[in-house]
């Protein structure tokens, strides 16, 4: 019933820019499904939509 076929793509994270954050686990970079897509709640700052690393379509923890 899920689709697990959903590409996604790693990009930086607004938060910290890739320096590594509580937000993305310290790497510096989060998935998020392709195409990524900046936030439209904040423009890409950081909002509690978008888990405050700036990107649309973040790819949850346990997915």
């Amino acid at each position: 019933m899920t689709d697990e076929s959903v590409p996604y793509t790693e990009v930086t994270c607004c938060h910290c820019e890739g320096l590594g954050c509580i937000y993305c686990d310290r790497t510096g970079k989060v998935k998020v499904r392709t195409p990524a897509r900046k936030c439209r709640h904040c423009d890409g700052v950081g909002c509690i939509y978008c888990g405050f690393t700036g990107w649309a379509g973040l790819k949850g923890k346990y997915d």
